[in-house]
């Protein structure tokens, strides 16, 4: 009987290895940004991966998608790929004048803005902790665009 048990338990081994090899290392983010105003310019996206890389402006990936003929209904479909596990936020500039940057009137910004799975109401900026979230599966984030 031991060297069944022996047998099984190096079955159940090499059944683990194999399944472990499958196992992604990579994950990807479907972003659905909602409440576009025009196809104007680019939607930038930047990745961040801790509160003081957002607060010192510091992403760790930025990404730019043209809008033109790409907006369905106000809204874009972007995919992040071959991100690892851990904690990520995501910020977006609606840049609809390529500039690379947001743009103010007196005060206020003339360009839109928006987060992963939160709407930012406040006059100040968002804490990371507000938008981020913990990357350990495929996953579908909401950015509503808010334009002052």
């Amino acid at each position: 009987m031991g060297k069944y048990n022996w047998l099984f338990s190096a079955l159940l081994l090499l059944q683990l290895l194999i399944a472990s090899s499958y196992a992604p290392s990579t994950f990807d983010i479907l972003i659905s940004v909602t409440n576009i105003r025009n196809e104007k310019g680019t939607i930038q996206i930047q990745v961040y991966h801790t509160k003081n890389a957002f607060e010192t402006k510091k992403p760790y990936k930025t990404y730019r998608v043209t809008k033109q003929g790409k907006i369905k209904g106000h809204t874009l479909h972007y995919t992040v790929s071959g991100l690892k596990k851990g904690s990520y936020g995501l910020a977006l500039l609606d840049d609809e004048n390529n500039n690379k940057i947001m743009d103010y009137g007196w005060v206020l910004p003339t360009e839109g803005f928006g987060f992963s799975d939160y709407y930012h109401t406040s006059w100040n900026r968002p804490a990371f902790n507000n938008f981020d979230f913990y990357l350990d599966a495929n996953k579908i984030v909401t950015m509503k665009v808010r334009y002052l």
